[in-house]
């Protein structure tokens, strides 16, 4: 008789969310050092970029409060997913 082929924990997808997560926080930073790389006369700073923005400022520093909410949400998901995982794991014949 043949046996199922247990199906392992998928790391490699929370790992890609969590560095998309990442990417996502520092979204402002990078796009300024992009920015300031291309740009050979003054820096452009991040006040800069949301005095210019004008009311959509607020757009800019968005990114650096979402990903770390973000960033604990995944986290939450991927250990609760840990969890189901490894009870279903014990209560599985072998």
């Amino acid at each position: 008789m043949m046996q199922a082929r247990q199906k392992r924990f998928p790391w490699l997808g929370h790992f890609v969310v969590f560095c998309l997560i990442g990417v996502f926080s520092l979204l402002p930073v990078i796009w300024l050092a992009v920015v300031n790389a291309q740009n050979p006369g003054a820096q452009i700073g991040l006040a800069d970029l949301a005095a210019g923005w004008g009311v959509l400022g607020w757009l800019v520093m968005t990114p650096f409060v979402l990903g770390p909410i973000l960033f604990l949400i995944w986290a939450l998901v991927a250990g609760i997913h840990l969890v189901i995982y490894l009870r279903r794991l014990k209560g599985q014949p072998q």
